[in-house]
């Protein structure tokens, strides 16, 4: 089994516990894979939700097929109240791709884990997987050294334009 994008969108947060003593929170996630820092990325800020931020924010990773069969790759998401004097953490997701993988290619609604560090917090989360197909030689290069990954989605759009352009 080859590789598969795979896409998580972090939705929102709900009944994050209020560690500011004057003024909103402001809260943001840290997205990994493993908790590596070269796979980390981080959502915006949101600064209206307080202890309930939204942020629909999407993130792409290319995850090889054998992690999605057998455990070994967590997506790790951190929670962090922003702060003049250093942000500051307040909780933690860990989700195992292998689990979502046997929900299926796609969540069809939000999904709701628990927020370790906090009492009752929530993080909700969408996901997809795509199958990914690799093209080793390009019909126009002579050479054939170029390498192109495709997802099947991107591979539908091109088919599609193809029969409307011949």
């Amino acid at each position: 089994m080859g590789s598969r994008r795979f896409e998580i969108t972090i939705v929102s947060a709900e009944n994050l516990p209020d560690i500011r003593r004057l003024g909103r929170m402001k809260v943001y996630a840290e997205v990994s894979l493993n908790g590596e820092y070269e796979t980390k990325k981080a959502t915006t800020v949101d600064r209206e939700g307080d202890t309930n931020p939204r942020w629909n924010f999407p993130f792409v990773y290319n995850v090889h097929g054998s992690y999605l069969r057998r455990p070994g790759l967590d997506v790790v998401v951190d929670l962090y109240c922003q702060r003049t004097l250093g942000d500051k953490f307040v909780g933690q997701v860990i989700i195992p791709i292998n689990t979502l993988f046997q929900k299926g290619p796609k969540s069809q609604r939000n999904l709701s884990y628990p927020i370790a560090g906090t009492r009752n917090g929530r993080l909700n989360i969408l996901y997809c997987f795509e199958e990914m197909f690799k093209i080793t030689t390009a019909p126009w290069e002579e050479d054939g050294d170029d390498q192109f990954q495709l997802t099947a989605a991107r591979l539908a759009l091109i088919a599609d334009f193809s029969s409307f352009i011949n």
